[in-house]
């Protein structure tokens, strides 16, 4: 292009300008710079870079670069700089495949004319683009901006604002900054807003100014904090304000001062004692008058001391770093709380990390278990006392579940039904049972069906089985109490009651039974006794008296065989009360344990004879066969003479008085089964009834029947007998019946039987059977 051409270069220049200021972007701008110029010079591809001192470089290119295979044109670069007191930069492009390089004077002169309008274009979109950046910012932020003019009218209201305020941002722009306030402050925020303007600060921020209040569009009022900034745009004022809407502050404030508030009521209320320390130093900061309670302190006089002068084992290091405490938590650990006038209270306590007044913290609990302690001490010693209690009363407790059929027996209760067997199991009512004596049982089982329908309590005695060592059985006497416990809603829950072993009030109500029953048979025997007596002595007395009498008064002239046969008469009542008060002297010595045996070997078959012959003339006289049958070859035995001899004198003599005539009666001796040897009395007479067999035996006692109260006699004779055989360790037995006569049987053990004399120097005799009519 020549120098007449420059009108047309300038008409370009001028053209691309335009084009450039109205491209949407510089990046667009510095593309249609390019492409201009390229086809100025005739190039194929452009590519360039403008460089400002307040941006990074923009990179732009044109066309297409050529291919390398093609063949190459040299590049042509062209650089072009920008000086102006307003603007300064530099723009620097290369061109590939130009073909009229000698355009470069003219391109770099275009260049020159466009770098401006390329300047303008990039300032535009720095300016845009700052300001897009702004708008962003400021819609994006979390406190609500404001900007207010030099007439305090609202020039800026962001999203954040509209959030706080309630309006809109159309609904306050141009509108004075008055209607964000409450209408109390807006006189005092005029002269606030003067004062400021009047000063050089330009700031003011958050935290170093009085809390402020915000008014919404609804009339209710919120508490802010404010940074204000000032600024001069476009010769003239503004005031940027940053407001933080503090409600959410200020309710959680409140809502953590409530907290506080509640936990310290909270605290209060507990029923055990809570003690709060900071972690730091161990002070306590909160107590409860439970805990005051525990420590025997006023509230006053804990709070603000440390944690150490209460707590035992705790030292007066910090809680963070004290061994005991550091875990996160402890729970239920006796320790015992210090009192300055008392024991220790012995407490269990807890401890939780708590945040209390922004600050770390230790939370106490404690529960005073002095007292629960002093009351489980005197409950284990009521309950040491009630089992030494039942135990010397020998009473247990026990409980028997309805529906599960299983009974619980307490230790002392268990001890009394198992005496003497060890460990027996009772936890079931059939088993228990099983322990009942059996002529209880049937009782037993009845009165608990009994109950059991109507509801009553029981109340009865019993008896248990018991095997005693040795294997000796005694009943186990026991009284049982029982009534029924029942539920809301159920019925016949369960027994309750007590066992009572009571054996030894049974045994000694049983003595005294039995100490009753010899007394009244004393009594009724003393009774007997002066009866028969009195008979007995009355009847030969007046025969000795009157025979007597009749002989002294000499009443038949000295007939001397009258009067011999008086005499007779008088000896033999003589003789027969002495035979009587020999009786009673010998019973009387073996009742009290004062007769002695006079013990020797004696012959059995000379002993039966001996009787034999003092009975002899008796039994003919009363028309008696009287037998005996003896072994000769007996052994001897060891016994008293005297004694054995009126054991069978008395024997023979009852026989003789209770067989009727024409009857038999007799006695044998022989070998017993173990090698002892037996006397066996025996005769035809009335016989005894059965139940009588034991009373006869007694002092005193006979049988009653005519026959016997035809004879004479106190009743003595069966039980000396008795009495005497049982003196040598002898077994004293009868065997009869009423109209079937009476066996009476005396054994001696073998102990005190001889061996049988068979030597050559006693001959051998055969067994002997005598008969005496």
């Amino acid at each position: 292009m020549t120098p007449n051409h420059a009108p047309l270069r300038h008409k370009l220049a001028l053209y691309l300008s335009s084009r450039i200021l109205a491209a949407n972007d510089g990046r667009e701008a510095l593309c249609r710079a390019l492409r201009g110029t390229a086809l100025l010079l005739g190039a194929r591809h452009a590519a360039g870079s403008l460089e400002t001192p307040r941006r990074a470089a923009l990179h732009a290119s044109w066309g297409k670069p050529p291919a390398a295979q093609e063949e190459r044109v040299p590049a042509l670069r062209l650089h072009v700089a920008l000086r102006d007191t307003a603007l300064t930069g530099s723009l620097t492009i290369t061109f590939d495949g130009c073909r009229r390089p000698l355009e470069k004077e003219r391109a770099e002169q275009l260049l020159s004319a466009l770098l401006p309008a390329l300047f303008m274009r990039a300032k535009a979109e720095q300016a845009e683009t700052a300001d897009c950046l702004f708008q962003d910012i400021v819609q994006a932020a979390g406190d609500a901006i404001l900007a207010v003019g030099e007439d305090r009218s609202i020039l800026l209201f962001n999203n954040r604002a509209e959030e706080c305020f309630g309006y809109k941002a159309s609904e306050v722009l141009g509108k004075p900054l008055e209607m964000l306030l409450p209408p109390r402050m807006r006189s005092t925020h005029a002269a606030l807003v003067n004062e400021f303007s009047a000063h050089d600060q330009n700031a003011k921020i958050m935290g170093r100014r009085p809390e402020v209040f915000g008014c919404r569009k609804d009339g209710s009022l919120f508490p802010a904090d404010i940074s204000i900034a000032r600024s001069i745009i476009g010769g003239k004022p503004v005031m940027t304000a940053i407001a933080r809407d503090l409600s959410r502050i200020r309710n959680t404030e409140l809502a953590l001062l409530s907290r506080e508030m509640e936990l310290k009521e909270i605290i209060e209320r507990m029923p055990f004692g809570i003690a709060v320390a900071r972690e730091r130093d161990g002070i306590i900061i909160l107590s409860n008058e439970a805990f005051a309670a525990t420590a025997q302190r006023p509230a006053e006089d804990i709070q603000g001391r440390h944690a150490s002068l209460f707590f035992e084992g705790l030292s007066p290091a910090s809680l963070a770093f004290e061994p005991l405490w550091s875990q996160a938590t402890f729970r239920g650990m006796e320790i015992d709380i210090k009192r300055p006038h008392d024991q220790p209270a012995r407490s269990i306590v807890s401890t939780v990390r708590i945040t209390h007044q922004n600050e770390r913290a230790v939370l106490f609990g404690c529960n005073d278990v002095t007292d629960h302690l002093k009351t489980l001490e005197n409950l284990r010693r009521s309950e040491l006392k009630l089992t030494r209690a039942q135990h010397i009363a020998r009473i247990g407790d026990w409980e028997l579940d309805m529906d599960a059929q299983r009974l619980c027996w307490s230790d002392q209760a268990r001890r009394i039904i198992s005496a003497g067997r060890g460990d027996c199991d009772i936890s079931a009512p059939a088993l228990f049972l099983q322990h009942v004596h059996p002529d209880d049982r049937e009782m037993v089982s009845t009165t608990f069906k009994e109950a059991r329908e109507t509801g009553e309590p029981i109340s009865l005695t019993f008896k248990l089985t018991r095997t005693y060592a040795g294997g000796a059985d005694r009943p186990l006497h026991v009284h049982l109490e029982g009534r029924i416990e029942a539920a809301k809603g159920k019925q016949n829950l369960r027994w309750v009651g007590t066992i009572q072993d009571i054996t030894q009030q049974a045994e000694a109500q049983q003595e005294l039974v039995e100490t009753r029953n010899r007394a009244l048979t004393a009594s009724r025997t003393k009774s007997r006794f002066l009866a028969n007596m009195s008979h007995e002595l009355r009847t030969p007395l007046n025969a000795i008296i009157g025979f007597s009498e009749l002989i002294a008064r000499d009443e038949f002239n000295g007939d001397l065989n009258r009067y011999r046969g008086y005499a007779e008469d008088i000896l033999q009542s003589g003789q027969h009360l002495l035979d009587l008060l020999n009786d009673v002297l010998d019973l009387s010595r073996v009742e009290s344990g004062h007769i002695k045996l006079t013990e020797e070997w004696l012959s059995p078959e000379v002993l039966v004879q001996s009787c034999l012959q003092m009975v002899r003339e008796r039994a003919s006289a009363a028309g008696l066969t009287l037998q005996t049958v003896v072994d000769p070859a007996l052994p001897e035995i060891l016994a008293d003479q005297r004694l054995c001899k009126q054991v069978l004198l008395n024997l023979l003599v009852n026989a003789i008085k209770f067989t009727p005539p024409g009857k038999k009666l007799g006695i044998h001796a022989e070998r017993g089964n173990e090698g002892g040897l037996v006397f066996t009395v025996w005769d035809e007479g009335i016989g005894i009834d059965p139940a009588d067999l034991a009373r006869v035996l007694e002092p005193f006692e006979q049988a009653e029947n005519e026959l016997r109260r035809q004879h004479d006699g106190v009743g003595l004779g069966l039980s000396l007998a008795k009495s005497f055989v049982e003196l040598h360790s002898a077994r004293f037995s009868m065997d009869s019946a009423p109209g079937q006569g009476t066996r009476v049987y005396i054994a001696f053990p073998p102990a005190r039987c001889g061996t049988a004399d068979v030597s050559s120097e006693r001959p051998f005799k055969a067994l002997r059977v005598q008969a005496i009519h």
